[in-house]
């Protein structure tokens, strides 16, 4: 048999040195492309993963988000949070809570509210998965009565796992039942970080066909 010469066998030849080389190259590119595509892949990992304050950052400051409000959390003295609440359009309100777990004064354009504590608010935290405690306070307003006293019940009912987008933190669920004497006007569960010292959720009507939740959704620095 006669092997092919000529120019057909010289096109061959140049048709197979044309075509190595883009192979090669093309190769080449798919493999940068698919670097590339790893790199961008773990970017995303890597930020969520450094914006999620922790116990160690919190006291640096930092925002909660749910699709009405924006709360801002800034570390005070103590075991004092102070809170900027912004709604929609240019409402706000300032709170200033007990490590993030319940309301000590509330100020805003329509609410002034504000209570002082009788019991000695100390023994309170660290929290413990079945602690109970009873604060007494005495509201301060102008229509309040001097001589009524109210107090707060807390019992920690258990402990669990709670996420803002990638960010998950543990959490205590606390029943807080508030009374006006031996009269109750208001019961709910709340979801605290005692890592970040907030609350990031509350249970109303818990255990019942009505029960609802109003919770953040995300989380990050204040600095951002």
């Amino acid at each position: 048999m006669k092997l092919m010469t000529g120019p057909a066998g010289s096109s061959i030849s140049r048709r197979s040195n044309e075509i190595g080389p883009v192979l090669s190259e093309t190769r080449t590119m798919f493999k940068n492309r698919l670097a590339s595509l790893f790199i961008a892949a773990l970017l995303p990992v890597s930020v969520h993963a450094a914006d999620c304050p922790s116990a160690d950052t919190a006291a640096k400051g930092f925002v909660l988000e749910n699709t009405g409000a924006r709360s801002e959390f800034h570390k005070a003295e103590g075991q004092i949070v102070k809170t900027v609440n912004h709604f929609g359009g240019s409402q706000q309100q300032t709170v200033f809570s007990f490590a993030g777990l319940f309301d000590l004064a509330r100020f805003s354009k329509n609410e002034q509210y504000a209570i002082h504590p009788l019991s000695d608010l100390s023994r309170i935290v660290p929290l413990k998965k079945g602690a109970r405690t009873n604060v007494a306070f005495l509201a301060l307003g102008p229509d309040e009565r001097a001589d009524t006293r109210w107090s707060l019940e807390l019992t920690v009912a258990g402990q669990e796992s709670f996420s803002l987008g990638e960010c998950k933190y543990k959490v205590f669920r606390i029943k807080q039942v508030t009374k006006r004497g031996d009269e109750q006007v208001d019961i709910l569960s709340v979801l605290y970080s005692p890592d970040l010292q907030a609350t990031l959720a509350k249970v109303y009507d818990e255990g019942t066909a009505d029960e609802y939740t109003v919770r953040y959704d995300r989380i990050q620095s204040l600095t951002h």
